[in-house]
């Protein structure tokens, strides 16, 4: 199984944004392209469940949601809005998930999924 870069789960500075880059810190990656068509775009590490049978989806999402430590995220890539899955977390582990929308479809939705800070898994 591949291993996921575990990311912080806080979100870029407004100033990080404004600059265009991409909320790392320094790398500027904007690219002179707009923010929407960047957040379209699967990025490196992303977990992209588009190739895998639905149920092998779920079983890998989950994985990677259980792996999570408190502020620690990852960025699921799909090819529908992943909204039923967001629910089932919910109910599982009310206030524990974040969840946020990076691109919103139509061929491509991308959403980071967090741990909050301050629960434990």
């Amino acid at each position: 199984m591949t291993t996921l870069p575990i990311v912080s789960a806080e979100s870029p500075t407004t100033a990080e944004k404004d600059a265009g880059g991409c909320g790392c810190g320094g790398c500027g990656c904007g690219g002179g392209q707009a923010p929407e068509t960047q957040a379209q775009q699967v990025q490196p590490g992303d977990l992209d469940v588009r190739s895998l049978a639905p149920a092998q989806r779920h079983e890998r999402i989950f994985a990677a949601v259980a792996a999570l430590e408190p502020g620690e995220a990852f960025v699921l890539t799909n090819d529908h809005d992943p909204k039923p899955l967001r629910y089932q977390l919910d109910a599982e582990q009310p206030g524990q998930i974040g969840w946020e929308y990076l691109a919103e479809g139509p061929e491509v939705w991308r959403v980071q999924i967090s741990r909050v800070a301050g629960h434990c898994c």
